[in-house]
């Protein structure tokens, strides 16, 4: 997907392309080209670290009898699951980002809840007497069919995810304000028990200016290119310390003395509703559990 070589500034697009502004579960890669944004696929580097202190407790147990967290990571169906597999495997007993005072933020979707949410969007109603609508079912397939993305590693809602990551560093951060936000996200794929998928964005303090007050900006603001890996699960006792070793690369200045503010670390699980927004209306939001 390439961006468009001529990007409009967003006060244009406010103007002139009212029909745009939709729910971000309904982006597609037309909103992606209009803004000059896209995807960039990069290779990793597998990286296998020797360090006792970046082993978990499946690394030190006699016995493999029950599913190590990588591999729960990896082949459990139910979400909740993944989750808490991967905050074992990130910030758990005996991590290294547990023994520091300020982590790396990462943001963890699991894609099912994308597809389940898209499609509760355009759910119908049942017939008389609680018949099928048939028409309605008709309808729903060529709604998703219209928005679904050719290639789900290629979402655009991942964009709305990472922007949305970039300004919750912004809030939260206790002094100076950077010039431009790291937002990383893991995804995993029910479809997908090979690789989690890892994506990356500079996001600049210019760009969530402008998404505060659009009708404030003349020029086009660079919005960022979303840099995409694929690490794989296997070998599984190797996995904790290979996705941390991406996670603290230097490309993502990381600082054990970070100014975040303390209860912004950790992982942050997305596409989950916080008990105010359930009663608002407001879906897929982000929930910070650690």
């Amino acid at each position: 997907m390439a961006a468009n070589a001529n990007p409009k500034p967003f006060r244009d697009l406010v103007d002139h392309h009212r029909d745009l502004f939709v729910d971000p579960l309904l982006w597609t890669y037309r909103h992606l080209d209009l803004v000059g944004c896209r995807f960039e696929d990069v290779d990793t580097t597998i990286t296998e670290s020797t360090q006792d202190d970046c082993r978990t407790d499946d690394d030190q147990r006699p016995s493999q009898k029950l599913p190590s967290n990588t591999e729960q990571l990896a082949t459990n169906p139910f979400p909740t699951v993944k989750y808490r597999c991967l905050v074992n495997l990130l910030v758990g007993e005996g991590r290294a980002f547990a023994k520091i005072r300020s982590p790396p933020l990462v943001g963890y979707l699991h894609y099912t809840n994308v597809n389940g949410d898209r499609r509760r969007k355009f759910e119908p109603c049942p017939g008389p007497n609680g018949s099928l609508n048939f028409i309605g079912a008709r309808i729903l397939k060529i709604r998703l069919a219209q928005i679904a993305p050719k290639e789900w590693t290629k979402d655009p809602y991942f964009v709305c995810i990472l922007l949305a990551l970039a300004q919750l560093q912004e809030r939260k951060l206790e002094s100076s304000k950077p010039i431009t936000y790291t937002s990383r996200l893991l995804v995993t794929n029910i479809s997908d028990r090979e690789y989690i998928h890892f994506y990356e964005a500079k996001i600049s303090a210019e760009l969530l200016g402008v998404l505060r007050g659009p009708r404030t900006t003349t020029e086009y603001t660079k919005w960022p290119t979303i840099q995409q890996r694929k690490l794989p699960f296997k070998p599984y006792d190797t996995f904790g310390d290979r996705i941390m070793a991406e996670l603290v690369a230097p490309s993502l200045c990381f600082h054990e003395t970070s100014t975040m503010s303390y209860d912004l670390n950790g992982v942050v699980e997305c596409g989950i509703k916080r008990p105010y927004e359930q009663e608002n209306n407001k879906s897929h939001k982000m929930k910070r559990i650690i």
